[in-house]
């Protein structure tokens, strides 16, 4: 890649460390994931951190020499669904490391300096780079209007689907009942809270969740696996009048929902579309201690191995929960 130049705007960021995200997966896959179609040769990542070298304004001084946690999304800011706060909607937006706009994976990258928010010593590099799915789970709570002490189904223990988890445990969502197709999450799960976790693989999730609620189904429900199983069972596990976030991507680009379910029981659907002004309290979380993001970071590579990164995190090898691309240098994970 050529060297970045900076636009109005801009800071230089030299690149650390980059998170393999199910989305770079479907990339790496298919080179395609939904509408979006790289033209390849393309550069992957938008889960990422770095040191901020030069900025374009002097406004933005204060970040140079900086660690930093890096906004994907790159809203207009001019568009009525910008001016009305709903950044995330934005029909004008980039996005790092989705078409048309290369990723993270690269030593350097400009990026708008609003979208980098310092690091505090206390975090390290991996918890710099998993706020990013952080701050999707807590805009998929916000969307879903929680009530402490109601009951919630989280399908999918991935790193999305166990920062759920973290958050709901913070909230005193009660209790939460988890699926995965992997025991080594499974048990992760039942480590930061859940009260069931249940193998998706070698048990009926409908009937187990019918079994633990005595019938009745789950106030919230959170899919965060994005495959038509996950999507499938969202409205069965469902207790009548629930809510059902709807987090995971699904390659095809289609939401697979029993439609007769989610009538009979009067569901809300909430689309989870990416974050909305939540870094910066999935970040307080962390340095609080009350969300232990560093459970999720397992593995890292040096970019010599991203090639290797990927096939772990794409075959699920060796428990690993995230991955990372070590693009400089920098802690270990």
């Amino acid at each position: 890649m050529p060297e970045p130049s900076l636009q109005a705007g801009d800071a230089l960021v030299r690149v650390l460390q980059v998170g393999i995200c199910g989305s770079d997966l479907h990339l790496f896959r298919d080179g395609a994931i939904g509408e979006a179609r790289a033209s390849l040769p393309f550069v992957l990542g938008h889960e990422a951190m770095g040191v901020v070298e030069e900025v374009a304004a002097s406004e933005h001084a204060h970040l140079v020499g900086r660690r930093v946690a890096i906004e994907p999304a790159i809203p207009c800011l001019r568009c009525e669904f910008c001016l009305r706060g709903d950044l995330n909607l934005c029909p004008n937006h980039l996005f790092l490391g989705l078409p048309p706009k290369a990723g993270a994976m690269q030593e350097r990258i400009a990026h708008p300096a609003h979208l980098l928010e310092p690091l505090p010593d206390s975090l390290s590099n991996a918890e710099g780079v998993l706020l990013e799915p952080l701050a999707i789970a807590l805009h998929a709570v916000d969307l879903g209007k929680l009530r402490t002490g109601a009951s919630a189904a989280i399908l999918g223990c991935g790193t999305l689907g166990l920062c759920v988890l973290m958050v709901l445990k913070q909230m005193g969502i009660h209790p939460i009942f988890c699926t995965d197709l992997l025991d080594y999450r499974l048990k992760l799960a039942r480590e930061l809270g859940a009260d069931e976790a249940v193998n998706a693989a070698k048990a009926d999730v409908v009937t187990e969740a019918r079994r633990f609620t005595g019938g009745r189904g789950f106030d919230y429900v959170f899919e965060c696996a994005g495959v038509d199983d996950t999507q499938w069972q969202t409205a069965q596990v469902a207790a009548p009048g629930a809510k059902c976030m709807m987090i995971g991507t699904n390659p095809a680009g289609h939401v697979r929902l029993e439609g007769s379910a989610a009538r009979r029981k009067g569901l809300s659907i909430l689309m989870v579309r990416r974050s909305r002004l939540t870094l910066q309290r999935a970040m307080r979380l962390v340095v609080q201690g009350r969300v232990p993001l560093d459970r999720l970071a397992t593995h890292s590579f040096p970019k010599e191995q991203c090639q290797q990164a990927f096939e772990t995190a794409f075959h699920y090898q060796h428990g690993v929960v995230k991955a990372f691309v070590k693009m400089g240098t920098g802690d270990t994970v």
